[in-house]
């Protein structure tokens, strides 16, 4: 995203800043195929099988472990690392996770599909390519550093602990924007810091549904809260709109700071909700280690 959002903002806006019916948008949309259609055709040419040749101490090493009992911390269990389905929607863990999931993401969507409403109403139009380059810029960083920092730390501090830290910068901001959200400065960092909270959403979320359900079923429980996140995205989509439109005039459109004030109060509260489920997460994790286990009837969400 970062990539073609430079292109298009040096390539194709032609100078066009406040006026983008005159933007080639068209040519834009051309290049997009083109790429398509390379990476479609190259994937046609150079992808191939590699086989691998059969290596008898690799083999002997693979099939010890699997006739070997695996070694887990004391406070898991076989029962915890592999459960999908019904089972896992009883689980308060999953839903404090799921739920922060898809609150952050639909938020952090809805800020990245409006930035350009969002500049275009603060008077910063000439700035969108930064803007948009940057937010996914971060992202990805985010999701680097977030990985490295977890994996080194597992051991001491759970993953929860990361998201949250990253969660809790994010709702300071946002409740910062509902009064400041159209100084320059302000708006700058607010987008740094939701590319930030986006990658460590996208990075520690599947990591802890492996870690915690296992891998067996990981693709129906990932895909799961891939749903909700688009889900609850098409909400607050859906929310800011409806929102931006009451304070719209006869051209379509509103200026200031006034035209987000209730989106951003929407999106900081639940931010701070989603803050609150991490918190519910890293405290269920906590008490696991301190009972060596769990216990299932007070697991379970839905008796």
């Amino acid at each position: 995203p970062a990539i073609f959002a430079a292109i298009y903002g040096t390539l194709f806006v032609k100078g066009h800043v406040n006026d983008e019916e005159n933007q080639d948008l068209k040519g834009f949309y051309f290049l997009n195929i083109i790429c398509s259609v390379a990476v479609g055709a190259l994937a046609l040419i150079f992808i191939k099988r590699i086989p691998y040749e059969f290596d008898m101490e690799v083999t002997c090493i693979v099939d010890s472990d699997l006739n070997s009992e695996p070694v887990l911390p004391k406070y898991e269990n076989i029962s915890h690392r592999e459960i999908s389905g019904l089972k896992l929607l009883n689980r308060f863990d999953f839903h404090y996770l799921s739920w922060a999931c898809f609150i952050c993401a639909g938020l952090q969507l809805m800020f990245q599909n409006n930035l350009g409403t969002y500049l275009k109403s603060y008077g910063f139009e000439s700035y969108t390519t930064l803007f948009t380059t940057l937010n996914p810029i971060a992202a990805i960083f985010s999701k680097f550093f977030a990985g490295f920092l977890s994996d080194a730390i597992a051991e001491w501090v759970p993953r929860s602990v990361v998201l949250l830290t990253f969660n809790l910068a994010q709702t300071i901001d946002l409740v910062l924007c509902i009064f400041f959200a159209n100084n320059f400065s302000l708006f700058l960092i607010t987008d740094i810091i939701i590319g930030f909270a986006n990658g460590a959403v996208w990075c520690l979320t599947p990591t802890m549904i492996s870690e915690f359900y296992g891998m067996n079923n990981f693709s129906r429980n990932w895909g799961f809260i891939m749903l909700g996140n688009a889900v609850l995205g098409l909400v607050y989509q859906e929310t800011f709109g409806v929102l931006y439109d009451v304070n719209t005039k006869e051209t379509n459109q509103c200026y200031g700071l006034h035209c987000f004030t209730w989106s951003f109060v929407i999106i900081a509260v639940s931010s701070f909700c989603a803050s609150i489920l991490n918190i519910g997460l890293l405290q269920k994790k906590i008490d696991e280690k301190k009972h060596d286990g769990e216990f299932p009837k007070a697991e379970l969400c839905c008796l």
